[in-house]
């Protein structure tokens, strides 16, 4: 008699999703924290209520459509931009608005753009 047992399939969704990320191997270090993020450009809400952690050697991918805050929330944690409300950590160090925070942080980060682009409001001083 031939054995045909196969694996249980997963009751939903949220359970594959939940393996996937065992399956990463994330280390229990956490190097990026995102704590209830908000950015406003204006009357416009771009980042709404965004809670993430990434541990160490941890991949992350960010995918959304057009206009759907992906860069925008990259240059948050990189602080191109300055988020609102809520708090971002990289490493422990909280980047608020203490220069030395984020001069910290950029030292031992860094962000390949899509396309070369200026910043008027920041100099090379």
């Amino acid at each position: 008699m031939s054995d045909t047992s196969q694996p249980a399939a997963p009751d939903a969704p949220e359970q594959v999703f939940a393996d996937a990320t065992k399956m990463m191997g994330s280390s229990d270090e956490v190097m990026i924290e995102v704590d209830g993020i908000d950015k406003f450009f204006g009357d416009f809400q771009a980042l709404t209520n965004i809670n993430m952690l990434v541990g160490k050697q941890e991949v992350v991918v960010v995918i959304g459509p057009s206009g759907s805050g992906k860069s925008t929330l990259i240059r948050c944690i990189n602080r191109l931009e300055k988020h609102d409300r809520g708090r971002i950590l990289v490493g422990g160090v909280e980047l608020s608005d203490d220069i030395r925070n984020i001069q910290e942080i950029r030292r031992e980060t860094g962000m390949v753009f899509q396309s070369f682009n200026l910043f008027p409001h920041l100099t090379v001083l």
